[in-house]
């Protein structure tokens, strides 16, 4: 057996249990004209219609499975999750 977390183990680890989320995953679903991903919140039905901002080193691509931190208020896509 693995001593490496999953991506969901992971998250729950870090995540506190009062409801508050300090990283989600999210998949792209779709591109903005300017480049941004549209991303849809596991766990979610629809796609989230905000523009949430990337790391300058992530190119986002649709079906990315993403790793997105809570920051100030809003998220940040920190970038695509390899499996």
């Amino acid at each position: 057996m693995s001593e490496i977390p999953n991506a969901g183990e992971f998250l729950s680890s870090i995540n506190n249990d009062k409801g508050y989320r300090v990283f989600k995953l999210a998949i792209v679903t779709a591109l903005f004209a300017s480049g941004f991903p549209q991303i849809k919140f596991d766990g979610e039905i629809t796609s989230s219609a905000k523009k949430y901002p990337i790391l300058a080193s992530y190119t986002p691509a649709i079906n990315d499975r993403v790793l997105v931190a809570a920051v100030s208020g809003t998220y940040v896509i920190l970038g695509k999750i390899k499996y």
